[in-house]
């Protein structure tokens, strides 16, 4: 079967992209002919099997004048990519791709099968007329759409009345993160994540782009309150973004330099994970964190905040998505500290200080290391992230794609 994945790029970084380059490869290796084809042609790319073709005319990344009219222009060029091609299913990823795909269909006439796929939690869209409209039209006219968690699809189906749906989890190899995992860190960040003192220092890290989704002011502002204890304690934050300016702005009005590291995008960042001592997430909005399933497998404590959708579904399966919980919830495999408020905080303590759930999750890093049988409690999570193994998620898509 030939089948083309449609995303806006496979630039290293974002959850979408590592998404699409998984699921390609591992249809590559169980026999399916894999394309891949990209509204813009970004580098670095991660690591991906199959064909690779790009539309890259100009595409504007956030620019939605732009992308409004590009959505006209490439639809009918993707059709013909797909004739050309002789595609069998379209497979598009997240929300703009999806209003591509079926485009092509519903005004050009593309005869392709179309899995949409959902990514994100669409009750965030409730607030822009514009995508809530635009989701409610085109999803139903697309074969199928594959949500990432099932908060996702019931989302869809209460709040969108959208029905043509079913939940499929990201994936991961997690042999393949162990692995990975072993590899040596870049020289010039193992003397930051090891530091010159005799006792060991320890290290926190984050992984996710620089963008308001991600709260990562918000972590860096708990840290403050972490360093004001362990002097020496670390926090290490991979991945680019537009707010990258902001956050290295709050690190200065912090004091926190010498704590505090944006690496910037890794392709490898197994080996920055084994280095660590706990994942710590902050996110305001998810779908189904592939970040989380990373620090999983390689067994790091995970503290992350309880944002819809994706975090609990992940990392407390023992908990009910339709009960409400206390904070924090110290769960079988994880911990879950109240959500943060949807908004830009990029001030010092003294200006505005902690809130609430910023306290919450700065005693929860406190904790994690003061108390080595708590840290231990939650360091055996390997199990969790098989969850997610590639081995069976990837049946699954197998089961649909043959359906």
């Amino acid at each position: 079967m030939k089948i083309l994945i449609l995303v806006e790029s496979l630039k290293v970084g974002g959850g979408s992209e590592r998404f699409a380059a998984i699921l390609g490869t591992e249809l590559y290796n169980r026999g399916y002919d894999v394309l891949y084809l990209t509204l813009m042609d970004e580098n670095p790319k991660f690591k991906f099997s199959g064909d690779y073709y790009t539309l890259n005319e100009g595409y504007i990344y956030g620019n939605p004048v732009k992308r409004g009219i590009d959505l006209f222009r490439y639809a009918p060029k993707i059709k013909q990519v797909c004739e050309d091609l002789k595609i069998e299913t379209m497979i598009s990823v997240s929300e703009v791709a999806n209003f591509h795909a079926v485009l092509s269909r519903w005004l050009f006439g593309n005869k392709v099968r179309i899995i949409a796929s959902q990514h994100m939690n669409p009750e965030i869209f409730l607030n822009s007329p514009l995508k809530y409209r635009l989701i409610k039209f085109f999803y139903p006219r697309a074969d199928e759409v594959v949500c990432v968690s099932k908060e996702v699809e019931r989302i869809l189906n209460d709040t969108y009345g959208i029905s043509n749906t079913r939940t499929i989890y990201n994936m991961m190899d997690v042999e393949r993160n162990v692995k990975s995992s072993l590899e040596e860190l870049p020289e010039n960040y193992k003397e930051l994540f090891k530091g010159e003192m005799k006792e060991k220092i320890f290290n926190f890290i984050n992984v996710g782009r620089l963008t308001r989704q991600k709260g990562q002011w918000f972590l860096i502002r708990s840290f403050r309150r972490v360093v004001d204890k362990y002097k020496d304690a670390r926090l290490f934050i991979l991945g680019e973004g537009d707010l990258r300016g902001e956050l290295e702005d709050l690190i200065q009005k912090l004091d926190l330099n010498e704590n505090v590291f944006l690496l910037g995008g890794q392709e490898n960042v197994f080996p920055f994970l084994k280095n660590s001592d706990c994942f710590v997430f902050t996110s305001l909005w998810e779908g189904l964190p592939l970040s989380l399933i990373e620090a999983l497998s390689v067994n790091l404590p995970v503290i992350s905040a309880d944002c819809k959708t994706g975090p609990r579904e992940v990392l407390c399966p023992e908990s009910d998505l339709d009960k409400s919980i206390n904070y924090p919830y110290l769960g079988e495999h994880a911990i879950l500290t109240k959500p943060f408020p949807n908004e830009l905080l990029f001030k010092n303590l003294e200006e505005s200080p902690l809130n609430e759930s910023e306290k919450m999750f700065s005693n929860m890093m406190i904790r994690i290391i003061k108390d080595p049988a708590f840290r231990e409690k939650y360091s055996n999570t390997r199990e969790l992230a098989n969850n997610f193994s590639y081995k069976k998620i990837v049946g699954e898509w197998d089961d649909l794609l043959l359906s």
